[in-house]
C-alpha cells in the first residue's frame, strides 16, 4: 500500500528523532575513547581523587585527622575502595578512576532504559529516555566519565529504583535496600533521596516495606557505627559534621529551578507532565505515587548539593536522570492517547510529538571537541613535570596532589579537602581547624618544600608564605593551555621558591 503524505512526514521525523537521539551516545562514548586514557586532571579535583586511591593502595586509614600529609573529601568511602581494587589490576593514575565511572555511567544508561521499556512494554519511548540523560552530558558538567564517585553513586541509586518498582519479592525488597546502602556508601546525598523513596514503600506497599526499610537501617545505621569506631570517629567528622558546615548558596533557591531544570528541559518536563497527569486520574495510582516521591526526592537532592556548597553541575545526575525516565514515558503517554485518532490524524499527532522531541534534543547541542585536552596540553602537562622533576627536594602543589608524584615526588594534602576544613564556621571544631593551620605554618617557616606551586584561579596561598617564599618564574607562556576540559578553570601557573634560594637546582 503507497504510504500517505502524513505518513511519509511522520516516518521521517521519526528517523530524524531516534538519529540525533542516539547521537549523543555515539559522541558520549567517542569522548570517553578520546579522554580516558590523558595522564593529566580532566577537571582539577581528580588528582585529589587518585591521591586517595593511591593512599589505600598503599595500606593507609582513610578518614584521619586533618594533616599536611593528607585530608580526605567529605564523601563516603566505597568509590574510592573499588578504584583502588582496579587500580592493582591497572595500576595507580586517572585510567581506573574514570573506568569505574565510565562503567557506572553505561549502568545508568541501561537501567533509565529497562525502567521505560519494563513500565512502558516499548522500545522506542525507552531509547528516548536514555538519549536524553546521554544529551545532559554537557549540562551536567561534563563528569560522566571522569575520577569523581557520582557515575556510581547515580548507578547504585538507580538501580535500587529499579528493582523497587518492578521486584515484587521480599527478596527485592532488601536488594534494593542494600543497593541504595551501597549508593550512600559512595555518596551521602542518596540519604536525601531515601527517604522519599521509604515514604514511597510505606504508602505503596506496606507488607514489604518493612524489608527495604530495615535493610537500609541495618546496612547505613550499623554500617555508620561501625566505620566511625574503625576510624576514631574521623567518618562521622567527614561524612556528616563537616559537610553542615559549608556555606549556603542562596542564589540556587530559584535558578536551580529556572537555570537548572526548566530551560534547558522545558519540553521534556511537558511532556513528563502529561505521564504523571495521566496516571493522578487512575483508580490505583501507585505507579503515580512511585515516581512522584522519587522525582521529589531525585530533584530535593540536586537542589540541596547546588544550595549547600554550591555544588558544580554534577550534582544534577539525579535531576537529569528522573527527567530523562518521565520524558520517556510521558512520550509513550502521549503515544497511547493518540491511537483513537483516525489514520491522517494519528500521523500528525505523531509528526507533532516527533517534532517536540526534536526540539528537545536539538536544545542541547554542544561542541564535543572543547571536552578533549589537545596536544598542546599533553605537551605542556609533560613539560611541567619535567621541569618539577629538576626541582631538587619536595614540591607542594596544593591544588594537583598527583602531579607531584608524577614527578618522582611525594604528595601533600589537596586543597578540596583542606578547604572544607579550614573554612568551617563551627566551633565544635575550631581546634581540629587550627592544629592544621599551625602545621601548614610551621612547614612553611621551616622552608619544608622545595617549591610551592601557586593556582591560577582564586590562588590560595599557605599561611605566612610571603615572609618565606618568593615568586620564581611563571610556569606556562601561553594562556590557553593545560586547563581543565571541566569544572574550575584552574591551572599551576607560579612556582615559590624559599627567600634564600635563588635558584631551582
Amino acid at each position: 500500500m503507497k504510504k500517505t503524505y502524513s505518513e511519509w512526514i511522520s516516518n521521517f521525523l521519526r528517523y530524524v528523532l531516534l538519529a540525533g537521539a542516539l547521537l549523543y551516545v555515539v559522541i558520549y562514548f567517542f569522548l570517553v575513547f578520546s579522554r580516558i586514557q590523558y595522564p593529566f586532571e580532566l577537571m582539577w579535583q581528580e588528582g585529589a581523587s587518585v591521591d586517595h586511591v593511591k593512599r589505600i593502595v598503599d595500606g593507609y586509614k582513610y578518614y584521619v585527622s586533618p594533616s599536611l600529609e593528607f585530608v580526605p573529601s567529605i564523601y563516603t568511602p566505597l568509590y574510592f575502595y573499588i578504584s583502588a581494587f582496579v587500580s592493582k589490576l591497572t595500576g595507580i593514575g586517572f585510567m581506573p578512576l574514570r573506568l569505574v565511572s565510565f562503567l557506572s555511567s553505561i549502568g545508568s544508561f541501561v537501567i533509565i532504559y529497562l525502567i521505560v521499556k519494563s513500565e512502558t512494554g516499548r522500545t522506542f519511548p525507552a531509547l528516548l529516555a536514555l538519549c536524553l540523560f546521554a544529551a545532559s552530558y554537557k549540562l551536567s558538567g561534563a563528569w560522566l566519565d571522569i575520577g569523581r564517585p557520582d557515575s556510581l553513586f547515580l548507578f547504585f541509586c538507580l538501580s535500587s529504583l529499579y528493582i523497587l518498582k518492578f521486584g515484587k519479592s521480599a527478596s527485592a525488597y532488601i536488594l534494593s535496600g542494600v543497593l541504595m546502602a551501597l549508593s550512600f556508601y559512595t555518596k551521602q546525598t542518596a540519604l536525601a533521596i531515601s527517604l522519599p523513596v521509604t515514604l514511597c514503600v510505606l504508602l505503596t506497599n506496606r507488607r514489604c516495606a518493612v524489608y527495604f526499610i530495615t535493610t537500609l537501617a541495618v546496612f547505613i545505621g550499623l554500617g555508620s557505627i561501625f566505620l566511625n569506631y574503625k576510624y576514631d570517629g574521623w567518618f562521622n567528622f567527614y561524612v556528616f559534621e563537616l559537610p553542615r558546615t559549608t556555606p549556603i548558596f542562596t542564589r540556587y533557591l530559584a535558578s536551580f529551578w529556572t537555570k537548572d531544570i526548566i530551560s534547558p528541559f522545558f519540553a521534556a518536563l511537558a511532556v513528563a507532565s502529561v505521564y504523571l497527569l495521566t496516571e493522578s486520574r487512575k483508580t490505583d495510582r501507585k505507579t503515580f505515587i512511585f515516581y512522584c516521591l522519587v522525582a521529589t526526592g531525585m530533584l530535593l537532592a540536586s537542589w540541596y548539593s547546588r544550595l549547600r556548597g554550591g555544588g558544580y553541575f554534577n550534582v544534577m545526575f539525579p535531576a537529569y536522570a528522573t527527567v530523562s525516565v518521565l520524558f520517556g514515558l510521558g512520550v509513550n503517554q502521549l503515544f497511547e492517547t493518540s491511537k483513537a485518532l483516525s489514520s491522517v490524524k494519528l500521523n500528525i499527532a505523531h509528526s507533532v510529538i516527533y517534532l517536540i522531541c526534536i526540539f528537545q534534543f536539538g536544545s542541547l547541542i554542544y561542541n564535543p571537541f572543547s571536552q578533549i585536552p589537545t596536544e598542546m596540553d599533553l605537551e605542556a602537562g609533560k613539560l611541567f613535570i619535567e621541569k618539577m622533576a629538576q626541582i631538587d627536594g619536595e614540591v607542594y602543589s596544593p591544588f594537583h596532589g598527583y602531579l607531584p608524584i608524577l614527578a618522582g615526588k611525594k604528595s601533600y594534602a589537596n586543597q578540596m579537602g583542606m578547604r572544607d576544613v579550614l573554612t568551617t564556621w563551627s566551633k565544635k571544631h575550631s581546634q581540629i581547624k587550627a592544629r592544621l593551620i599551625d602545621e601548614i605554618k610551621e612547614a612553611v617557616r621551616e622552608k619544608k618544600f622545595s617549591a610551592i606551586i601557586i593556582d591560577s584561579f582564586e590562588p590560595w596561598y599557605p599561611y605566612d608564605m610571603d615572609k618565606y617564599y618568593v615568586k620564581r618564574e611563571r610556569i606556562f607562556d601561553d594562556e590557553k593551555v593545560f586547563i581543565p576540559v571541566t569544572g574550575t578553570e584552574t591551572r599551576p601557573e607560579y612556582i615559590y621558591v624559599p627567600l634564600d634560594n635563588a635558584s631551582i637546582n
